[in-house]
């Protein structure tokens, strides 16, 4: 690596280091500020949540990592323009491409961190960062929990909770123990629910008791008062879970298994666990580009433009994973489409920049 290499270089990191910080405060910000900050109101242990903001912060390291060097790079390039330094390399014989190497090496090998990031780190934290979740439900229940939502505990039995009061009360409990294709094995309702999180258990109130076979019922009693275990409880919401957390082979056996001929849920998934580390380089070839552009245009790009720039790619990130995931765009069009606007937008202002 020459010594204009280097400098560039430095000139970009240390941006590229301040952004991602500042990204990964902000993301755990906006996570501790919902269902975490209640947690610590309602007498969670700190040290309980401190462990899950460690363990999800690998997840918000992926899309952070792309987008901290999109922004280092815009600032740092179009700082070299406004100051006269790509005007003086260029007259001392520096060519455009020893401007773009570098930069685009760097973009490549975040890409590369980023993929192994997210094929390797991430699955295991974010089971990590579920048990973690299972134990602040256990300690404080309507802490986590949502009206309407759907649990399955250690023994496959599916669990339903109508309402959530304060204090870990419930109303209208419902525990389905799975039978056969034909319908459940078992059914228990329960008008009211305490959780007993030192004990490990619910005490359930006003219990109707149901046995099935083949969907008819042959057993129905009912009880004034039972204990429901929760040990080995699983939360699962009623949204799905970001299917890109998956490892590679687990989503492409997801894929084969599923009944579904188009799966536009997984296959986004899948289309994503590549573009989306792939857009750190395609970053990095706008980002040049830009700078190129801005020197022989004599345009002024500040640092609220690229903030601007790096919101844009986040927004129709956003948007565009939700339409794949629904199968309202095909799922390569959902994952790439992000990236290939900032890879065509470099592609095309070097051509601007050329013929000026």
């Amino acid at each position: 690596m020459n010594r204009f290499s280097r400098y560039l270089l430095r000139e970009i990191m240390p941006l590229f280091v301040a952004a991602l910080v500042a990204l990964l405060l902000l993301l755990m910000l906006a996570a501790l500020l919902g269902v975490l900050a209640d947690a610590l109101a309602r007498g969670v242990p700190a040290g309980l949540v401190a462990r899950y903001m460690l363990f999800k912060l690998p997840a918000a390291i992926g899309p952070g990592l792309p987008l901290a060097l999109l922004f280092a790079a815009l600032v740092a390039l179009t700082r070299l323009g406004q100051d006269g330094e790509v005007k003086a390399a260029l007259l001392l014989g520096v060519g455009p491409s020893r401007f773009a190497m570098p930069v685009l090496a760097l973009g490549l090998a975040v890409s590369v961190v980023a993929f192994l990031n997210n094929e390797l780190l991430v699955p295991r934290t974010e089971r990590l960062a579920g048990d973690v979740e299972r134990d602040i439900l256990l300690l404080s229940p309507e802490t986590v929990l949502s009206q309407g939502t759907f649990f399955s505990d250690a023994l496959g039995r599916s669990i339903f909770i109508e309402a959530i009061r304060p204090g870990g009360r419930f109303e209208g409990v419902t525990v389905i123990t799975p039978g056969t294709s034909r319908g459940p094995r078992e059914l228990i309702r329960a008008g009211l629910g305490q959780a007993r999180p030192e004990e490990g258990v619910w005490l359930l109130e006003g219990i109707r008791f149901q046995s099935l076979r083949d969907s008819g019922i042959t057993l129905d009693i009912a009880a004034s008062e039972a204990t429901l275990p929760v040990r080995g409880l699983t939360a699962r919401s009623s949204a799905v879970g970001d299917l890109v957390y998956l490892p590679l082979p687990e989503l492409l056996a997801r894929i084969r298994s599923t009944g579904d001929a188009n799966a536009p849920a997984e296959r986004t998934a899948l289309q994503r666990k590549f573009a989306e580390p792939l857009a750190a380089a395609a970053f990095a070839l706008f980002a040049v580009a830009l700078g190129l552009y801005t020197f022989r245009s004599g345009a002024n790009i500040g640092f609220v433009a690229a903030m601007l720039l790096t919101f844009v790619y986040y927004a129709t990130w956003s948007v565009t994973k939700l339409l794949g995931a629904q199968g309202t765009v095909p799922p390569w069009l959902a994952a790439w489409t992000p990236v290939a606007l900032y890879a065509f937008g470099g592609l095309f202002l070097l051509a601007l920049a050329r013929r000026r």
